[in-house]
């Protein structure tokens, strides 16, 4: 018996596939764009005006000194972590510390300074700042290894970008991007290129500022001179990087119609170091499938997510 199929009849679906495709090809996962962050002074006396002081001069400084300016950021938020020992609660001193620290970030990373490998001298009004880098024992925590953006300094926006989860606490959200490609990216599970975000952290020991990075997907909360505080964190901007960065949705629609040749791209990807305490979650992601909401605060705490993106039919 033969069977005969004729364009007509499935000329309505057809079209409706590519209607969909072409809708799908419009959007874009995420749109990422940097700007310079505001800082408005606030209205009071005390300490926490000097600090203000300290960071509006160093803003009008900092592309043309910025050594200077650095020190007038360290010195801003050592005036507001003084100010928080006295009164933990102050969100105001807490705001005016996270915002100099984001400040010092972005300063090492637009003047390309090198704090990492050796400690950096800054010169401030009444002598100097070391500023140097808590050593952690793990390779890959390495800062040297890395760019720095706070972020702060980001616009981002697209289909899978459509509200910015963060958390209030103490630090400058920062996005960590590799300097170098991961070369045993498939065997060890991660993205060609890392991105991640931490959270900057500022201490001061006498004349030495000393810089941390802690995960926000690890630890909720973190002490700093004996006070225990929330972490903050920004678990959007770094994902947003990311995605605007290596744009799986390119070739999306030819993996989709010619899946053979692009097999060698399928790959599975870990967004964070493994933790055993932690459930593995796998999201599959395929054409046009509606964007999962990983960012919950129940599941950074108990899983641990793994995308697999699907590609072919």
């Amino acid at each position: 018996m033969k069977v005969r199929f004729t364009f007509n009849r499935y000329l309505p679906l057809a079209l409706a596939v590519f209607a969909a495709c072409a809708l799908e090809s419009c959007s874009t996962y995420s749109r990422v764009s940097e700007r310079r962050p505001r800082f408005i002074p606030f209205a009071s006396g005390g300490p926490l005006a000097n600090a203000a002081t300290y960071i509006v001069t160093a803003m009008r400084i900092d592309r043309r000194d910025p050594l200077v300016a650095l020190g007038e950021y360290m010195t801003a938020a050592e005036t507001a972590l003084d100010q928080l020992k006295r009164s933990p609660d102050d969100e105001t001193a807490r705001n005016t510390y996270n915002f100099a620290v984001g400040r010092i970030i972005a300063t090492i990373h637009d003047a390309k300074l090198d704090p990492w490998t050796q400690p950096l001298r800054v010169p401030v009004n009444s002598g100097e700042f070391v500023l140097t880098h808590r050593p952690d024992p793990r390779p890959q925590w390495n800062p040297a290894l890395y760019d720095f953006t706070p972020a702060d300094q980001f616009d981002v926006r697209g289909t899978y970008v459509t509200e910015r989860t963060t958390r209030d606490g103490i630090g400058a959200p920062i996005v960590a991007v590799g300097r170098e490609v991961n070369k045993e990216a498939r065997a060890n599970f991660t993205t060609p290129r890392t991105y991640y975000g931490v959270t900057a952290i500022a201490r001061f020991e006498g004349r030495r500022c000393v810089l941390s990075f802690e995960d926000p997907l690890a630890v909720e909360t973190v002490r700093v001179d004996g006070q225990i505080f929330p972490l903050a964190a920004d678990f959007t901007v770094p994902l947003a990087v990311m995605l605007a960065s290596t744009n799986p949705k390119k070739f999306e629609l030819t993996r989709l119609l010619n899946p053979a040749k692009y097999a060698e791209t399928a790959r599975i990807s870990r967004l964070q170091p493994y933790d055993p305490n932690k459930t593995v979650v796998l999201v599959i992601h395929g054409l046009m499938a509606p964007k999962p909401d990983i960012l919950a605060r129940e599941s950074r705490s108990r899983w641990q997510i793994r995308r697999c993106f699907l590609k072919g039919p």
